[in-house]
């Protein structure tokens, strides 16, 4: 956020000046808010999205997010699918602005979560498909074992890990907890 201290002094002796710097710097301020780049703290989290929900049959997962929040221009959504429901080392599919994403995965069983992100902001908190998260078989033909995940985003001491969509601001408070 751009602050001009110095900007008081100017209210009496130049208005029209005080009064363009004034509209100058709030303008910055909502840019960098829009865009996410605010360099001294992260813009909040959007609402966590309503529901995910997800079906399999021969090896494709269909996966759809129902979120009726009133959301900004910018918002991404991410889903994440895991072999246990702790979602300990998730495989992060970015799914852009669409709610939807179809993706072959093979005769796997997976545990799905979604959530949503804009760049800059935190994470929403993720949602479970199911509450406890239920297992979905893929079915059909098995594929090859998938690698171990790599997450996404940044995270801080380049220990990768998922929930984090775009990063985590190195500034805020889920940064400064220690990464299990």
């Amino acid at each position: 956020m751009l602050t001009v201290a110095q900007l008081a002094p100017l209210k009496d002796r130049d208005p029209y000046l005080y009064e363009t710097l004034v509209k100058i710097v709030a303008s910055v301020n909502a840019t960098s808010q829009r865009a996410g780049v605010d360099p001294n703290t992260p813009a909040p989290a959007p609402s966590p999205i309503a529901s995910v929900s997800v079906q399999a049959s021969n090896g494709w997962f269909d996966i759809s997010i129902a979120d009726p929040s009133d959301a900004r221009p910018g918002l991404f959504y991410f889903a994440e699918s895991d072999t246990t429901p702790a979602f300990g080392a998730p495989r992060v599919y970015f799914m852009g602005a669409s709610r939807n994403l179809y993706v072959q995965l093979g005769n796997q069983t997976l545990y799905w979560r979604a959530y949503s992100q804009y760049i800059g902001s935190l994470p929403s908190a993720p949602v479970s498909f199911g509450a406890p998260p239920i297992a979905v078989a893929g079915g059909g033909i098995s594929g090859p074992a998938p690698q171990p995940s790599s997450g996404s985003g940044v995270f801080p001491n380049g220990v990768p890990r998922g929930g984090n969509g775009f990063g985590i601001h190195p500034g805020s408070r889920i940064a400064r907890q220690t990464v299990l």
